[in-house]
């Protein structure tokens, strides 16, 4: 849902962007809940990224579709991780008007 980086400063901002995530999270699992009654499946069985999916292109008014089903693996472990690392590049710490004018006297060798 994006929520890795909260953008906010402020206490304050920070405090309702979490208040954000948590509301459409909720969202996402009312609609989980329904298409599970609609569809006569377990709610553990909807997908949440499919409902998350069409909550974010819906319109308003729109019927709920059938969202997809994850199949039922009852021996199915996996680890949670991430396959590929980031690349390593430094942050900016520095305006980048200020690197961008480092960068350009580094290749002209000033």
């Amino acid at each position: 849902m994006g929520m890795e980086v909260l953008h906010c400063q402020s206490v304050e901002g920070v405090q309702k962007e979490l208040w954000m995530f948590l509301l459409v999270y909720n969202l996402v699992r009312a609609v989980m809940v329904a298409a599970a009654a609609r569809q006569k499946v377990a709610v553990s069985r909807i997908s949440f990224a499919s409902a998350l999916h069409w909550m974010r292109s819906a319109r308003p008014g729109d019927a709920l579709p059938r969202l997809a089903v994850v199949p039922y693996r009852p021996d199915r472990l996996e680890p949670r991780v991430i396959k590929r690392r980031p690349k390593q590049y430094d942050l900016m710490v520095r305006p980048r008007s200020v690197m961008r004018e480092e960068l350009r006297a580094a290749r002209l060798g000033v």
